[in-house]
């Protein structure tokens, strides 16, 4: 007699068998790491920071057969549990969810416990700027008065109240708002920008402060900087520049150009920006450039163009790795404070990893590695300099922990390239003006590659080459001086 097992008991030992191979090769070895207690703040860092190796292009395995079998087990736990026809099924959580939660809720007790997690979390903070001094940066002291940075954040909060979305930006009329030349209508400008005098005095105040700094400023008013407010902003005082250039007042077209120019550095130039800050000012930065040399120039009255001061106005010139390096120190301290560190001060929550230290020295240790690495090369070095910072080897950390490095490293790992790129269309329109100085035409600083010049159409071309193809930089129309 044949026997054939039922289709209960298949799908008994369908579960058993993987939870017991996991048993067996993954949750008896980790035992005695899982037996210490996680008492927020209170980390054991080995007396020696790590070094790291650069991951290697294929996937990293983890060493051990029993981490691989936990790692496995867990994974598919998780999903099986987040599985939308499982009657049990509870929503999959991530590292942090559990602080965010409390920081969210309108409960006392809640939001008592998200401020002493905050607390340890800074003394976290503190004692991995002692442990990775090279991530360590110096504050300003700049009165609330003449801060620009502090006094931006205020303009876009009051624009933004609550309950509105952090998209919202300026209502600048469809006509001006795609600053297309062939759309230009002065007074249609006039008209709109009459009915905004007020917010434009404010945004050029602002905009002309020469200071700028964190210092002080909570972080949850600035680990966010909506982009689309910031380019509002910035368009309107560019709009007030060409039509004031058309006028023939010369002296408010350049302070409005200034102006617009000194709130993408309020946003980017402070001590710590992010990288989405330090996107919004090359952005706003290389907006104003272009509509400088391709609008605001050719208006100006005849023999009132002083092609000096214009380029001082807008600075295009490209930085050194020094800066990318400023940009990472800066990333590390905002998105760390406020991703990672507390979430590492909080033992409550179901997702803690085992290994903490280890989480927090491959997430610092990784930035420090790739400061090191731009600071103090020139500029010619940049494409020799590895393209995308990538984490080090993960192998040693807990899943847990890998997941929550490549989540938190998932914005800079292509951000170097548009970086790069920025920094080649700086310098282009940098030779723009060298060619409006009556200037030799000059080779592109990053590739010593020379640029393509046609005096008949007074167009600039990027050099020929495929690094310059694939960053499709468009050509310049150079006014006539």
């Amino acid at each position: 007699m044949n026997y054939r097992a039922s289709k209960s008991f298949k799908i008994t030992l369908s579960v058993l068998v993987p939870v017991g191979f996991a048993l067996y090769f993954g949750l008896v070895p980790e035992l005695e790491a899982m037996r210490r207690p996680k008492v927020p703040g209170d980390l054991e860092f080995p007396e020696r920071r790590p070094e790291f190796e650069r991951q290697r292009s294929e996937p990293v395995a983890v060493s051990s057969g029993g981490a691989v079998a936990l790692d496995w087990f867990g994974e598919n736990f998780e999903k099986l549990m987040a599985w939308d026809k499982n009657p049990w099924r509870r929503p999959q959580r991530i590292f942090g969810s559990h602080y965010l939660e409390l920081k969210g809720s309108k409960d006392p007790a809640d939001q008592a416990k998200a401020r002493r997690i905050e607390a340890l979390a800074d003394s976290i903070y503190r004692q991995l700027l002692k442990r990775y001094p090279e991530l360590a940066v110096e504050m300003r002291k700049v009165a609330p008065e003449r801060n620009g940075f502090l006094k931006f954040l205020e303009l876009q909060e009051r624009f933004n109240k609550p309950g509105q979305p952090h998209s919202a930006t300026l209502p600048i009329p469809d006509s001006l708002a795609k600053f297309d030349p062939g759309t230009w209508n002065a007074e249609t400008a006039r008209t709109w920008l009459d009915s905004q005098l007020s917010f434009l005095d404010e945004i050029r105040g602002i905009g002309l402060l020469p200071e700028r700094s964190v210092n002080g400023i909570d972080l949850d008013r600035y680990f966010f900087i909506p982009a689309r407010f910031a380019k509002g902003c910035s368009d309107a005082l560019l709009l007030d520049a060409r039509l004031a250039a058309e006028d023939g007042d010369v002296a408010r077209a350049m302070a409005s150009v200034q102006a617009a120019v000194g709130l993408a550095d309020h946003i980017g130039e402070v001590e710590t920006p992010t990288l989405l800050a330090a996107t919004v000012q090359i952005l706003v930065r290389m907006n104003a450039q272009h509509y400088v040399l391709s609008e605001i120039m050719p208006q100006l009255p005849p023999e009132t163009m002083d092609v000096s001061a214009w380029q001082n106005l807008v600075y295009p010139v490209p930085k050194e790795p020094e800066d990318f390096a400023r940009l990472m120190t800066g990333e590390w301290h905002v998105c760390g404070r406020y991703w990672l560190f507390p979430p590492v001060a909080d033992a409550e929550d179901p997702k803690y990893p085992s290994d903490p230290e280890a989480l927090l020295d491959a997430y610092s240790g990784t930035y420090v590695e790739i400061v090191n690495t731009h600071r103090g090369q020139p500029l010619s070095r940049l494409p020799d300099i590895d393209l995308q910072p990538s984490p080090p080897d993960l192998s040693h950390l807990s899943r847990q922990s890998r997941e929550t490095m490549e989540m938190l490293w998932v914005g800079a790992r292509a951000w170097r390239k548009g970086w790069d790129r920025s920094q080649s269309a700086t310098a282009m329109t940098q030779a723009a003006f060298a060619i409006l100085q009556g200037q030799a035409v000059p080779n592109d600083p990053v590739y010593g590659l020379p640029y393509r010049w046609d005096p008949e159409t007074r167009t600039l071309t990027a050099p020929d080459s495929p690094a310059f193809k694939e960053m499709d930089l468009k050509p310049i129309k150079v006014p006539k001086p």
